[in-house]
């Protein structure tokens, strides 16, 4: 499969419970939007070629950004709710994923919406190298970002690790499936930026977060 041909949509992971915080996290204000807002926004200026955002049933998706819903971005993401999302991340995985094989896509770029700081440049460099790896006619399972030579999300799989995933359970995760399973199968991109993978989940942390302070 050519370049032209491999569509890569993304599968932002919204329906998380956000027991740690004790209130939902996703509608925390943070940098003049939404804690929720923030990776989406960034994921509609990259070079996916759709997203789909998952969230449990009951989200009135009021941390949703109005500028989501204008004439810029209104066509580039389609919204899905998740039945089993309090069961664990993988069934809002799997929902997402009924969504991407509706589109006939190549591969999917799975990213977490409580992960604000993720780039435009490291969601492309994913897409690129996938890309690549297309055109030269080699196969992998996936292209991950990686930071002190952990695999992190965001991560690209090709549609061949799309029945693989599905079958996932509970909150296991697509990271956790990598580190134990499919390293060898894939390419990783490793970086600096420890930011750009803070994933928060506690008050303490979006504090810090709001206060500049990196947090362990």
């Amino acid at each position: 499969m050519k370049m032209q041909d491999s569509k890569i949509v993304g599968i932002y992971l919204a329906a998380g419970k956000s027991s740690r915080m004790g209130e939902n996290k996703l509608l925390l204000p943070l940098k003049n939007t939404t804690l929720g807002s923030l990776a989406l926004n960034t994921a509609l200026t990259t070079n996916l070629d759709h997203i789909v955002v998952v969230t449990k049933e009951e989200d009135p998706l009021d941390w949703l950004d109005y500028i989501f819903f204008t004439s810029l971005f209104v066509k580039r993401w389609t919204h899905v709710t998740c039945a089993e999302a309090k069961e664990g991340q993988a069934y809002s995985l799997r929902r997402g994923l009924q969504e991407v094989n509706a589109m006939k896509a190549e591969a999917a770029l799975v990213f977490l919406a409580d992960q604000p700081f993720v780039t435009v440049r490291i969601m492309n460099n994913l897409i690129s190298r996938y890309r690549t790896i297309l055109n030269e006619g080699r196969e992998r399972d996936f292209v991950a970002a990686s930071f002190k030579g952990i695999v992190r999300p965001p991560i690209l799989f090709s549609r061949n690790m799309f029945p693989t995933l599905e079958k996932l359970e509970g909150d296991m995760g697509a990271r956790k499936l990598i580190r134990k399973s499919f390293i060898g199968n894939g390419d990783t991109i490793e970086y600096e930026d420890e930011r750009a993978f803070f994933d928060i989940d506690t008050r303490e942390e979006y504090e810090q977060v709001k206060e500049g302070i990196p947090y362990k």
